[in-house]
């Protein structure tokens, strides 16, 4: 540092830099507006008319949640016709080979044996006291939805005690999801 100077060019750099967000800062604090002690806090505004659309909401999203175990059955059912239709009109394709159509026809046992599987495993889970439950098996595992508020430890080993028998797929592929 050479003699007689007090300040390098850093220096000030530094200083305006202090200032320039000091004053962002105060410009923040000063003109955004507040709503609540916590950073992050919410808060809701109180409209008459908006009171009966949310009981009315909480109605619906109550009706929809007992009629999701049917709902997805239904969908399973026609992705599933939809899959083996495609499948079919492949095989009235006169261009493909033997070894085309032994796939295919592997691909609707594969289909039809997962059916199976996952229709006795929802008959042996209602056996069982769920109410409703729906197994959907992919090709890494499987999901067991079941009604229920929680699942106790012994719950939890009926489910995975059901879906071993029934099916080939190791402990760690099953996931249970209860839903109340």
């Amino acid at each position: 540092m050479k003699k007689g100077k007090v300040f390098g060019k850093t220096q000030i750099v530094v200083a305006v830099m202090v200032v320039a967000l000091g004053a962002a800062i105060w410009l923040n604090m000063k003109y955004s507006p507040t709503t609540g002690k916590y950073l992050g806090e919410a808060s809701y505004v109180s409209n008459s008319s908006s009171d009966s659309a949310a009981v009315q909401t909480a109605a619906k999203a109550k009706q929809e949640n007992s009629d999701y175990f049917a709902t997805v059955k239904k969908e399973r059912e026609s992705t599933r016709k939809e899959a083996q239709e495609t499948i079919e009109e492949t095989l009235k394709n006169g261009k493909l080979t033997e070894e085309d159509k032994k796939s295919a026809l592997a691909k609707i046992e594969e289909i039809g044996g997962r059916m199976e599987s996952e229709s006795n495993i929802e008959t042996l889970l209602k056996a069982k006291g769920f109410e409703k439950a729906v197994a959907v098996i992919s090709d890494t595992g499987i999901s067991v939805v079941v009604k229920a508020d929680g699942l106790t430890s012994a719950q939890t080993l009926q489910i995975q005690d059901i879906v071993t028998s029934e099916t080939n797929i190791p402990l760690s592929n099953i996931k249970i999801v209860p839903v109340k």
